[in-house]
Order: structure tokens, then sequence, then C-alpha cells
């Protein structure tokens, strides 16, 4: 699956992906401590995103609570979702920054 973070024109965070997920995504959990992304199923699954935030990246996503989800096909969009952005640390939610 290629997968990307991106911010929009309206400076809305969004990932962006080509592949359907294996169930529905509820939240994007952000794990603090390891600077990692993680998408939380309905399903109580997670897909870890192989990718590590800058210092600056991390600094712009500890003050963010949402991000949209977006499934593109040949440059489209076709599927997407409007969710909660966890900040995680220790596997536990916490509070933002």
């Amino acid at each position: 699956m290629n997968i990307g973070l991106v911010v929009n024109a309206r400076g809305k965070v969004c990932l962006v992906h080509d592949q359907p997920f294996e169930a529905t995504p509820l939240w994007v959990g952000y794990h603090v401590d390891f600077k990692r992304l993680e998408v939380i199923y309905d399903t109580g699954g997670t897909y870890r995103i192989d990718w590590e935030a800058t210092d600056e990246m991390h600094n712009f996503l500890l003050k963010i609570n949402k991000i949209l989800i977006i499934r593109m096909e040949n440059k489209k969009p076709v599927e997407g979702y409007d969710t909660s952005f966890l900040h995680l640390k220790d596997g536990k939610v916490i509070e933002a920054a």
C-alpha cells in the first residue's frame, strides 16, 4: 500500500492511500513516544504506518485532533473518512501538548 500524509489547501491534514484497508478506519493514532502513525479499525485491529515524523512534523501533529483519510484510485478520491486524531503514549490516549 502506498500511503502519505499531506496538508490540503484548507490546512486540513489528510492521510492518502491507494488500497482499501482491511476494515473501516475509526481513528488515527499518533504515538508521540515513537513519532509514528497507526490506523485503528472498527474491528479493534490496527495498521501501523512505516514512517517517522520529523521534529517539525511532530510539533505540528501535536496540535491537531482531526484527520481526513482519503483512498485514491487513478488520481481521484473514491472513499473518505473524517476521523479523530488521537495522541498516544505507552499505548494510551493522552491530551495533546
